[in-house]
């Protein structure tokens, strides 16, 4: 016992040292103990769309490591993760606002990435092969993407048009200004027509004619029109090298109290007069032809010149050189092969009235060069 209690109160300097040491060693062990979960950190690569951030935490928990590396997540954003040879991948799934519109319908859509396709399957959408999209079908989907959809479809129709006439306007200065006489009355032709009609979101897109058939045709009028006598005391210039007026020559031309020249018998005031040999004509069948080379439908009234001496567009009134005959108001519209030079051919609506006519000299007032 003594040997015991000599230990226990052993005070020597060794048993000192012992036990400080003894002391440190267990301070040291606390402390490590403490601090190994602060020193046990995990490397992060967390990708955010275009956005990769690299980043150390000693958090299990990915909502804090997104946290702690300053990204927030919406309320509907989501995140996936992964462990790739030793480092934690964080993946950030940005919901999507996808906007669906087919006709008047809009349909908003939040998805995480995909495409187009994948979009139109989630809303049960089939397209069919005449349909039209905005986008590819596999264009990659982003946040604000609008979808349209556009259906097409195609139909055929037979329907009726009515083909406008038109009125052909001679000045009769005899008449009063604005006062009209209607010489034939026009008439609106009528055309059966079948098209392809292409309508898209129920709207008219295209129509394409496939064949169209001639029920009535049209009949352009001819109408006289007063005018101020004033407008025909112009002086005419510029056709002096085709037509050459003979006014001065003649004796029986008839001069009012105002100076102008009148057609003879008449009160309609003329510029110049030609004396030229005139031809008659007419269209046996209006399926062969029926248009002027200036693209007027050939009528009563219509003269075929020589351009080189009667420019076209002149407006005339034509009167046999004996006078017996009055064939009137006319306008040159049309050419022929045979009218060469100082010849005019006059339309006529049938063969006997062209035999009758004949071949005629004839005098030429000219209303009006164009």
């Amino acid at each position: 016992m003594r040997y015991v209690q000599q230990i226990v109160t052993d005070r020597s300097p060794q048993a000192t040292v012992f036990r400080w040491v003894a002391i440190l060693v267990t301070i040291a062990i606390i402390t490590l103990c403490l601090t190994m979960p602060a020193l046990a950190q995990t490397r992060y690569v967390i990708t955010d769309g275009d956005n990769v951030i690299v980043c150390m935490s000693s958090s299990t928990d990915p909502a804090v490591v997104i946290q702690e590396a300053g990204l927030q997540l919406g309320e509907s954003d989501t995140y996936t993760t992964q462990t790739n040879q030793g480092v934690s991948e964080i993946t950030i799934n940005r919901v999507q606002l996808v906007t669906v519109r087919e006709g008047s319908e809009t349909i908003v859509v939040g998805t995480y990435g995909g495409t187009a396709a994948d979009v139109l399957d989630s809303l049960d959408i089939t397209l069919s092969d005449t349909d039209k999209l905005s986008c590819p079908l596999d264009a990659a989907t982003y946040d604000g993407m609008t979808i349209l959809i556009s259906r097409r479809h195609s139909e055929i129709l037979e329907y009726e048009e009515i083909i406008p006439h038109e009125d052909q306007i001679l000045e009769d200065p005899s008449l009063a200004p604005g006062e009209e006489v209607v010489l034939i009355q026009g008439t609106d032709g009528l055309r059966r027509i079948r098209a392809q009609i292409t309508y898209e979101n129920e709207q008219e897109a295209d129509r394409a004619i496939l064949s169209e058939e001639l029920i009535v045709a049209p009949v352009d009028g001819m109408i006289l029109r007063g005018v101020d006598r004033s407008v025909k005391t112009q002086e005419h210039s510029g056709n002096a090298d085709y037509c050459q007026s003979d006014t001065s020559t003649r004796e029986d031309f008839t001069h009012g109290a105002d100076g102008v020249t009148y057609v003879p018998g008449t009160n309609i005031p003329y510029l110049d007069m030609l004396d030229f040999q005139a031809t008659a004509y007419f269209c046996p069948n209006p399926d062969w032809w029926n248009t002027t080379y200036t693209g007027t439908a050939a009528q009563v009234g219509t003269v075929a010149v020589d351009p080189n001496f009667i420019p076209l567009g002149t407006k005339m009134y034509i009167v046999s050189e004996d006078g017996t005959y009055v064939y009137g108001y006319a306008v040159a519209e049309d050419i022929g092969g045979a009218i060469k030079g100082k010849i005019v051919d006059l339309y006529f609506n049938t063969y006997d009235e062209c035999i009758q006519f004949g071949r005629r000299n004839v005098q030429i007032y000219v209303l009006e060069w164009p």
